[in-house]
């Protein structure tokens, strides 16, 4: 008798129940697949700075075994600065921001972003960004 696991083939992949706070410099940043995938960006820009994610191979394979398509994972950019300079988030090679993004946090507010991989198989990975909410803190 198959036990429930072998019928309902589990996947034990990376947990992502955690945030990755990544405390960024007053400069352009590129984050690791690590850092891209249920992170925290904080960031006080002293002029308009841009937040690129890892690639989408790279956040395929940090997501683990478990990936499939239609995974998902958050990344949430947190500007600090008091006024007038805008965090952007860009996507590295193979991550799309949907079209009808808002890719800014401007200042003194927060802007989360949910990931979806839409294409897995070895060389051809592929994950698009959609932006969501904003808030003022």
């Amino acid at each position: 008798m198959s036990s429930i696991f072998e019928l309902e083939k589990p996947v034990f992949g990376r947990e992502n129940s955690s945030v990755e706070l990544v405390e960024a410099s007053d400069a352009d940043t590129t984050l690791t697949a690590a850092q891209s995938v249920n992170s925290l960006v904080t960031m006080t820009p002293t002029g308009a700075k841009t937040v690129t994610t890892a690639t989408a191979a790279a956040i395929v394979a940090e997501l683990g075994t478990g990936v499939r398509i239609g995974t998902t994972f958050s990344i949430t950019l947190r500007n600090e600065a008091a006024s007038t300079h805008a965090m952007t988030l860009a996507g590295g090679t193979g991550v799309t921001l949907d079209s009808d993004n808002t890719n800014t946090a401007a200042a003194a507010a927060t802007r989360s972003f949910l990931g979806r991989v839409t294409a897995i198989a070895s060389g051809s990975e592929a994950i698009t960004v959609y932006s969501g909410v904003t808030s003022a803190h």
